[in-house]
């Protein structure tokens, strides 16, 4: 009786379509007593939810179940914008002081954008300068355009008199926590040096060094800026083992939920947005996308809050509905975003060194569907040793069917190199189950019922012990010849009873 446990295998994975073999147990209501067979066996019986079949995900996905118990299927990717220090960048800076006042334009910083102000993370001012004259010298050095807590940067210098001249002067100001304010755009230097007797004098080769420069918040007039996105791909396992067949996917949607920090218009398009089939085939996504989409940013009062915007693509603004229907197995796509996108002249906003918008991507696919033939195949490997003793063996099948479609499968034997030795069932895919009763709304009412009688003997017994792989395929229609489309909910399912019996060589 073991070699009868690897027959209990093989035919949970023909009749089961490998969603049923972690539920056997025996079955006390498979009538196989009445057949009087040498050996009588009670295999199978088991109960699948769709839910159970569905929510199996190698990619990511995952099912998501309503109130109603309606499912959807969401499959759901990530792409992060670079930062905020890294859209606006304050370069050093040198301003030689060449009087004891002194106004620059703003322009010498060569900065990408033209800044009102920002706030000083972390940054200093290295100061250098001669003294000529053969005396101390006091100073005071004022940088007009750097505040703390309202009060302008003024900081003193000593040039001390040691006997040669000139005296060199250096030193460094730390500047975190001030605020560099770009007032008419211009910097504003001044020095007063005044030796022993109170007399104001020039010094010499006065430089003043901005460097190292981190900003907590940068506000200023925003010009075009190109925002580096990565591509990415949302892998789809639901058409994985496709090969026939029409199915039309009722209501798919691409949701991209996006939350921005930058206090500036961005804009985003879709700059790649292509599904690759299980056939190989590529097929580009028409969406809304395509001319570029503005997605709300916080205001000069909101400065570190981020601001969500819901895109969705759906049958109505794209060719989504039928992308989908056509059975993809990843979509690949690429966004380009730049800000102020309508070049507006002097348009004023703010970046946080911190800012960021982060885009979501969901797809859903909801179980929704119509289908005509629609074919699914999986090749696994196959022991036909359990024939070794069986001279032939008859399988009967009960299936009680909650779903409402009518499913049909056929089950092929096949050698090392693919070549179909024999099938399971006459004809090509036999209609073993019949769809379950639904109403006026498509709501399953009822289950129905099937039997099946399967005889295996003589020379197709022979075919199957070369058989070295088993090929399952089944097919899936809808109501009316697969043109209405029916939903699929969590709680239903099929029910499988199987029972052998055999007769043994002598």
């Amino acid at each position: 009786m073991k070699k009868w446990t690897k027959g209990a295998f093989l035919l949970t994975l023909i009749f089961c379509l490998q969603s049923c073999t972690k539920d056997f147990q025996d079955i006390d209501n498979v009538e196989v007593t009445s057949w009087q067979p040498e050996v009588a066996v009670a295999l199978v019986n088991t109960s699948v939810s769709i839910q159970d079949f569905l929510d199996n995900f190698d990619s990511g996905g995952h099912l998501q179940v309503g109130n109603d118990k309606f499912m959807t299927l969401v499959y759901e990717s990530n792409v992060f914008s670079v930062s905020g220090d890294k859209v606006v960048e304050i370069p050093d800076f040198t301003i030689p002081v060449v009087d004891t006042s002194i106004v620059v334009p703003y322009s010498m910083l060569n900065t990408s954008f033209d800044l009102d102000f920002f706030s000083i993370k972390s940054g200093q001012l290295d100061y250098s300068f001669q003294s000529p004259y053969t005396e101390d010298m006091d100073v005071i050095i004022e940088v007009r355009n750097l505040t703390q807590n309202g009060t302008k940067l003024q900081f003193p210098a000593v040039a001390d008199y040691t006997g040669s001249s000139p005296v060199n002067v250096n030193g460094s100001i730390d500047l975190t926590g001030y605020i560099m304010d770009f007032v008419n755009d211009e910097i504003e230097i001044r020095y007063i040096a005044t030796d022993m007797t109170g007399n104001r004098r020039y010094l010499d080769n006065m430089q003043m060094d901005f460097n190292s420069f981190e900003y907590e918040v940068v506000q200023g007039n925003f010009d075009q800026h190109i925002f580096d996105l990565p591509s990415d791909t949302i892998l789809i396992d639901f058409f994985e083992n496709t090969v026939a067949g029409n199915i039309q996917i009722e209501d798919p949607k691409i949701r991209l939920i996006i939350n921005n920090s930058f206090g500036v218009p961005i804009q985003m398009t879709a700059q790649h947005l292509q599904a690759q089939m299980v056939t190989g085939e590529n097929m580009n996504i028409n969406t809304v996308l395509d001319n570029g989409v503005s997605f709300a940013y916080p205001s000069a009062t909101e400065v570190g809050q981020f601001k969500t915007t819901t895109i969705e693509v759906n049958a109505d603004n794209s060719n989504l509905a039928d992308i989908i229907s056509s059975q993809p197995r990843q979509i690949n796509y690429e966004w380009n975003a730049v800000s102020n996108p309508n070049a507006v002249p002097n348009l004023v906003g703010f970046v946080k060194d911190d800012s960021r918008f982060d885009v979501d991507v969901e797809l859903e696919i909801p179980v929704w569907f119509s289908a005509q033939n629609f074919e699914i195949e999986e090749v696994s490997e196959f022991d036909a040793s359990f024939l070794d003793d069986v001279e032939s063996a008859e399988f009967k099948l009960i299936t009680e069917n909650g779903l409402p479609v009518e499913a049909g499968v056929q089950v092929y034997f096949l050698d090392d190199n693919g070549t179909v030795l024999d099938s399971l069932l006459n004809g090509t895919n036999e209609a073993l189950i019949p769809s379950a009763i639904v109403d006026s709304n498509g709501r399953v009412t009822a289950t129905s019922t099937g039997e099946e009688i399967v005889e295996i003997a003589g020379t197709r017994i022979d075919n199957i012990r070369t058989a070295t792989q088993i090929g399952i395929n089944g097919t899936v229609s809808t109501a009316n010849m697969g043109t209405v489309a029916v939903k699929f909910y969590a709680d239903y399912g099929m029910t499988f009873k199987l029972g052998v019996k055999a007769k043994l060589r002598e």
